[in-house]
């Protein structure tokens, strides 16, 4: 759900619950057309989660987001969600950087790694590793910045991640489609 529908292009847009998961998006002022320069952050159970001083551009995290989108719905593997954060998230992690192969015993015929990974890969997530695992009951959101020892987990129902994320997907999509056609 929008809780502010962007009116003009200035205004700012929550998506989603800020204390279960949303995201907020903002264009600046100028926001240098199809680029769409503006501001970017999740919401994870009431944490602020990303850089959102630091702005980025928006058409950049469209693209980016486009495969997070399509692995809605890929996230369900039982036999990993269960296991303990830290153990989800060693595992996870040190396959996307392709030094470990441990956590195929976990997903044999089940999703790829990359799937668990929603952190936009953008400039105002550098800082961030953000993983979401689901099983039948639960969504499993284990996240932390780079500079902190500690892992933070959040659950979600299933699927609640990717029904604010596809919203916030589409919203940004439509305000490319807006600038896109301007400049024809």
């Amino acid at each position: 759900m929008i809780q502010s529908k962007m009116n003009t292009l200035e205004e700012i847009a929550h998506i989603g619950d800020k204390n279960r998961f949303a995201v907020t998006l903002k264009l600046d002022k100028n926001y240098g057309d199809i680029w769409l320069f503006g501001r970017i952050c999740y919401w994870i159970g009431g944490d602020i989660v990303g850089d959102y001083n630091l702005g980025t551009s928006l058409r950049d995290v469209l693209i980016q987001s486009s495969y997070i989108r399509n692995d809605s719905g890929k996230r369900f593997c039982p036999s990993l969600a269960n296991l303990e954060k830290d153990k989800i998230f060693s595992l996870t992690s040190n396959s996307l950087l392709e030094n470990s192969t441990d956590i195929s015993q976990y997903t044999q015929g089940d999703p790829l790694s990359a799937c668990f990974d929603v952190r936009i890969p953008v400039d105002v997530f550098d800082s961030w590793k953000i993983f979401l695992v689901e099983d039948i009951s639960e969504a499993r959101m284990l996240y932390k910045h780079i500079d902190s020892p500690n892992i933070r987990e959040f659950k979600l129902t299933p699927n609640e991640f990717d029904n604010v994320f596809c919203e916030a997907y589409i919203h940004l999509e439509k305000l490319y489609d807006i600038e896109n056609e301007k400049h024809k």
